[in-house]
């Protein structure tokens, strides 16, 4: 769980506000140091769009990522906005930096990646979009192709939640609201899973002719997972016409990070499928 703002309201205010009524002005809104900010009802979402997300579990030092990068770079600018793409760096022999170059691994791959059973096929690179099963067993697949056909199975479906996230920096902080609409019931416990990911970054990547690119540029990176690393319950009843809102305030960036380069990042799941449901992507402003 990841350190948060704690934004202190008054037990009587809070109680006031609450025991009235729990639709309040956006600047009242509570953040807690916890996984979660404070669930409110909300104004809705205006983009209905269903998206997908494609996580490639990558390495410096394996040769086919380069190829992968490739090809989500292509089906990235052939989806738009309804495909995002993200980098995750675990701990593996093939994430050891070459030469003096930082390491891009963070805890938080490494849990995705044992989690999805990453590590204990040990081929890399390998993708999951939007945590599909293929039957009883993750989808992981190599992403150098096959991308098309599971994004398509994915934002051709109706969308069942329309999400939305914005987030804006202010006093060495971040402030990030998630909206939600319902716009099918849904009976699963749900969680919303926020991170923080780059682009830009250059750091020395092993290429398919066994040759290092000392100018690789690698994009998407993960740098962190603001809520936990399974996400924050989401305080709803879940039925059709739902709108909810939630602020939250993190602070765990590194000075080294360029936030102009950075994205936020928010994955709306089923909490015991893990199974993503939707997903959405802003820049920081």
């Amino acid at each position: 769980m990841k350190r948060l703002f704690l934004l202190f309201v008054s037990v009587f205010i809070l109680a006031n506000i609450l025991g009235s009524c729990d639709k309040i002005e956006q600047d009242d809104y509570l953040v807690f140091s916890g996984a979660a900010g404070e669930w409110f009802d909300g104004s809705g979402v205006s983009d209905h769009s269903q998206r997908a997300i494609i996580e490639k579990y990558t390495g410096v030092r394996c040769v086919n990522c380069p190829n992968a990068d490739v090809a989500i770079a292509t089906a990235t600018s052939q989806y738009g906005d309804k495909l995002i793409a993200l980098a995750i760096h675990d701990s593996s022999s093939f994430t050891r930096p070459i030469g003096d170059t930082p390491r891009l691994s963070t805890e938080d791959g490494n849990t995705w990646s044992n989690y999805f059973g990453v590590r204990a096929a040990g081929e890399y690179p390998a993708a999951l979009i939007s945590r599909t099963l293929n039957g009883s067993v993750w989808d992981l697949f190599t992403p150098t192709s096959g991308i098309n056909g599971r994004v398509d199975n994915i934002i051709n479906t109706a969308t069942q939640v329309a999400v939305s996230v914005d987030a804006t920096q202010s006093n060495d902080a971040v402030n990030i609201t998630v909206n939600l609409e319902f716009l099918q019931t849904i009976s699963d416990q749900m969680t919303v899973t926020l991170l923080i990911m780059e682009d830009g970054l250059k750091v020395t990547q092993r290429q398919a002719d066994g040759n290092d690119d000392e100018n690789y540029i690698h994009n998407h990176v993960l740098r962190d997972v603001i809520t936990d690393v399974w996400g924050a319950d989401i305080d709803c009843t879940g039925q059709s016409g739902e709108k909810r809102v939630a602020q939250f305030v993190y602070s765990d960036y590194k000075n080294e990070w360029n936030l102009d380069k950075c994205h936020i990042v928010a994955m709306i799941s089923k909490k015991e499928s893990r199974e993503i449901i939707n997903v959405a992507e802003c820049s920081i402003e």
